[in-house]
């Protein structure tokens, strides 16, 4: 970088890129869970268009895992956007209807796409 070229200010930095990852195959029909979630912590960075289920116990979220006999083998609603939950629990939205693409999923299964009723996978 060539500082004349900012007259002396300090220039734009380390450019970064950010993947832009779209879940939904179709904007038409999709509806969010009221008041969201509150994803436990200690999941690390969970990816927009996971799977959720909900601990029983907690009552909060967590990926959704088929052989977990902790109320999160029911899956429920598919996250919105990325969090990191690494240090501590965070709120969060998530879609319990719409038209996903199935590829782009975390955690899809046919015991999901069953649970999911008002989603649409293709």
């Amino acid at each position: 970088m060539n500082p004349a070229q900012y007259n002396g200010a300090p220039g734009p930095g380390t450019i970064y890129t950010q993947e832009f990852t779209e879940v939904l195959a179709s904007t038409d029909l999709q509806a969010k869970l009221p008041g969201g979630v509150l994803l436990a912590q200690g999941n690390g960075v969970i990816k927009k268009g996971t799977v959720l289920g909900k601990v029983t116990a907690s009552g909060k979220f967590v990926p959704y895992l088929s052989s977990a006999s902790n109320g999160s083998q029911v899956a429920v609603c598919i996250l919105d956007n990325e969090q990191d939950t690494t240090l501590t629990d965070i709120g969060a939205s998530a879609w319990i209807a719409g038209i996903f693409t199935e590829s782009k999923l975390t955690g899809i299964d046919t015991a999901a796409k069953t649970a999911l009723k008002l989603c649409y996978f293709v």
